[in-house]
């Protein structure tokens, strides 16, 4: 079995499982957000804040050393979970410190107990990740999908029977610790499956264990400048509008990120790995990353460009009349999310050739950019103040990481992103043009959703296609060829 055709299978499962999980987020976002309030979501949101800056183990990139590290062997697998739990350990005691400072501060008091316990559901959660690494580095996506969906689906249960309970934020919470014990059992069960139940001895190396945290160690700059990046929007927002504005934006800033989404857990999911084993051979490699980058932008683009389009209907739709005051936030949003997957594309590139410095250069750009623009742009505009640094941060960080790749790898950006840019421009000049002959408005709510996104996506794909025309069934025509383990 050739390293694409495990690359693309892998890439078949995590796909249709990201669907499912988008379907079932859909649904679950629908009916928490309709029973809970705005100031729920913020207030919960800025925990999640504080909770993920202070986090030990999430900027090790423990599970970066242990993919690139080759073969998977016993003492690689030990030292990995040993890492794992103590890093956890010692984020809930940071917390508990971090906590008391919290609560002293002009914040919801319910804020710094939220801290602590999502602490706490990060230690449960470490129990599965080096099992969940194991299986992915080994591109069985199919067993760990099955995991990440039955986690995901019983744990959207717990908290939808939490909030009708009435624990509010208690519920939001419910859902992480709940999807954090599920997983853990649930990559544990598929890790003995896939080893056939062979026993693991248990072989902490010391000095297996220094390399992993040198190799994250370059990484850590990073990991905290996407923090700051992904969730310092967050933080402006809730400490200078409020928890409820907050609440706005982050429905907003989530619906934004459906479409990318989708498409970022396949990235780092899949890219990865299979960069990793193509990582010595610079040819298969750009080639392999050429077809990351256009599955993205066919997949990603023409759903964003959908919802921007029919954003405050869609919100209605979905959510009610009471979210409406994300609309707008969510148009400006929507844009940068776009830009997500493309950063996310090439931080598995460089991390698996083993240069993880070049994307932590561009993380901490873009997260000093977001700092530096975006608290005086929220103070003085609020939540809209915050939208537009993010999309500051984004492309610059996309100019940045880009002129790298061009360094690394024999691949014409140019030929890639034109037919994207082009179709995106002209799709939306064109919907403009079917709104001034045509009164869309005047549809039912329903009906209005779905010609707006047809629209918008029809009038994408058929720009993508003038453009790049036989190279668009090429490209299929590569995929299927590799689906029956005749290509690369």
């Amino acid at each position: 079995m050739t390293i694409a055709y495990r690359a693309l299978r892998g890439t078949a499962f995590v796909l249709v499982s990201s669907y499912t999980n988008m379907a079932l987020g859909i649904v679950y976002g629908i009916l928490i957000a309709r029973i809970l309030d705005p100031e729920h979501f913020g207030i919960f949101a800025l925990a999640l804040f504080f909770f993920t800056l202070f986090d030990v183990r999430g900027k090790l990139g423990l599970e970066y050393a242990f993919i690139h590290r080759q073969p998977t062997t016993d003492e690689l697998f030990t030292t990995h979970f040993t890492l794992q739990i103590a890093a956890s350990a010692i984020t809930l005691a940071l917390m508990i410190l971090v906590a008391a400072v919290v609560s002293q501060l002009n914040y919801p008091a319910v804020i710094a107990p939220l801290m602590i316990a999502l602490a706490g559901a990060l230690i449960i959660e470490a129990v599965g990740t080096s099992a969940r690494a194991a299986l992915e580095k080994e591109l069985a996506f199919a067993r760990s999908t099955v995991v990440v969906t039955s986690a995901l689906f019983l744990s959207y249960v717990a908290a939808l029977v939490l909030a009708l309970a009435g624990l509010t934020y208690w519920a939001l919470f419910g859902q992480v610790i709940v999807n954090a014990l599920i997983g853990a059992l649930g990559f544990g069960w598929a890790y003995r499956r896939m080893t056939r139940g062979a026993r693991l001895r248990f072989r902490f190396d010391r000095a297996l264990a220094r390399w992993m945290l040198r190799y994250g160690a370059v990484m850590s700059l990073g990991a905290i400048a996407t923090v700051l990046l992904l969730q310092f929007d967050n933080f402006l927002v809730g400490t200078f509008v409020g928890a409820t504005a907050l609440g706005f934006y982050a429905l907003a800033y989530k619906v934004a990120q459906w479409p990318t989404g989708l498409v970022t857990h396949i990235v780092a999911r899949v890219s990865l790995p299979t960069y990793a084993k193509l990582q010595d051979d610079r040819a298969r490699l750009a080639k392999a990353f050429e077809m990351s980058l256009w599955l993205i932008l066919t997949v990603a683009l023409p759903l964003a460009l959908a919802l921007f389009v029919a954003a405050p209907d869609f919100l209605i739709l979905l959510y009610g009349e009471k979210w409406l005051p994300s609309a707008i936030l969510l148009r400006f949003l929507v844009g940068y999310a776009v830009l997500r997957p493309l950063l996310d594309d090439t931080g598995a590139l460089f991390t698996a050739i083993g240069k993880p410095e070049r994307i932590t250069t561009v993380l901490v750009v873009q997260a000093l950019a977001l700092i530096v623009i975006g608290t005086p742009l929220t103070m003085g505009w609020g939540a809209m103040g915050a939208a537009i640094a993010v999309g500051i941060a984004f492309v610059v960080g996309i100019a940045l990481t880009y002129r790298f790749v061009a360094r690394a790898l024999p691949i014409d950006l140019a030929r890639v992103f034109a037919p994207a840019v082009f179709a995106s421009i002209g799709s939306v000049a064109l919907y403009l043009l079917v709104m001034r002959a045509f009164d869309l408005n005047a549809l039912p709510l329903f009906a209005r959703v779905i010609v707006k996104g047809l629209l918008a996506t029809g009038f994408y794909g058929a720009l993508m296609l003038l453009c790049e025309r036989g190279a668009f069934f090429a490209r299929l025509a590569y995929i299927a060829r590799v689906m029956h383990q005749r290509a690369i």
